[in-house]
């Protein structure tokens, strides 16, 4: 039987460190979901995020109002001193059976922001903040997971061989609708020599990939996919394309976007290939991290008219 107690959710600050940029490593959000099968049987699964994406960790907010014509896994609104913040309730959106001795009053919600938008998810305990490696989080694809790991970017072994998921939350945000068409819709005005260019895309988000490879091929535009920057790097060591620009994310299993960067611009071969880190992860300080790993710009998914200027002076 798992113990439901929250001990010690109160004391995770997310904000509480700064790890080196190009370390390969990341700091994330142990929380819990309790479910229960067809048996009876009770299963804590353990999940993360990454801390640069937590604003704060709340209790269960009292006053959350209902919002219509909104996704069944919406609970509501609630006030977060003068901001309006929409909650998501996980365990329902990953098609969990929640244990009937749950208590709601204990559970947690925890504060998120993509792509500047805020967004609460609710979760039944948080546990602590662990720092660990890239090197040890194995992509989906190599690994068994269940149905839910359509939504999983990264699976960590923790303690007694469990495993810690990390989950896709940009796309359950985009799933969900919370991003509007306009910043999906990237549109790239049209210009003579877009066709003989060939891009290199790395994003662990399937969403993300998606929308960026979509209106670059829209555009005519060839593009190569890969989802972290080890595959990356095999991609541009191959020398099957050349790359006239990388479009990088920043949190990615195997190999973060902060490694590849300085990996690149460490090489001679490479280094003049203009990398544009694009992340959902807003702010100076992100942008200041990205720019001292290498990259030659930095931009907040998904802002199109940044976008566009951006790639504009990428290509020249």
């Amino acid at each position: 039987m798992a113990n439901h107690s929250n001990n010690g959710a109160s004391s995770i600050n997310p904000g509480h460190d700064i790890l080196e940029v190009g370390q390969n490593r990341m700091e994330l959000v142990d929380f819990r979901l309790f479910s229960v099968n067809e048996n009876g049987e009770e299963k804590e699964g353990v999940y993360g995020i990454n801390v640069a994406k937590v604003i704060e960790i709340i209790k269960m907010p009292a006053d959350i109002s209902e919002t219509p014509n909104t996704s069944e896994f919406v609970e509501g609104m609630f006030n977060l001193r003068g901001s309006v913040v929409p909650l998501v309730n996980l365990p329902k959106w990953m098609g969990i059976a929640e244990p009937e001795e749950l208590d709601r009053k204990n559970f947690k919600v925890i504060i998120t922001e993509f792509n500047r938008v805020k967004v609460g998810f609710v979760v039944h305990e948080t546990t602590k903040i662990r720092r660990v490696s890239w090197n040890d989080i194995s992509a989906p694809e190599l690994s068994s997971v269940s149905s839910e790991g359509s939504k999983v970017t990264g699976i960590i072994k923790v303690e007694n061989d469990e495993l810690l998921l990390l989950l896709d939350f940009e796309s359950i945000v985009d799933e969900l609708g919370f991003y509007s068409k306009e910043n999906k819709e990237i549109d790239i005005e049209k210009r003579e020599y877009d066709e003989d260019k060939t891009i290199l895309i790395i994003d662990d988000s399937s969403s993300a990939r998606k929308i960026i490879n979509n209106a670059l091929i829209k555009e005519g535009f060839k593009t190569v996919t890969t989802f972290n920057g080890k595959a990356a790097l095999d991609a541009v060591y191959e020398d099957k394309y050349k790359f006239d620009a990388i479009i990088c994310d920043v949190e990615m299993p195997v190999m973060d976007g902060y490694t590849f960067t300085k990996t690149m611009k460490s090489d001679d071969k490479y280094k003049s290939i203009p990398i544009i880190m694009h992340s959902s992860l807003s702010g100076a300080e992100n942008s200041t991290k990205g720019i001292s790993a290498g990259a030659d710009f930095y931009v907040v998914k998904f802002d199109p008219i940044e976008f566009i200027n951006t790639l504009k002076k990428a290509l020249g």
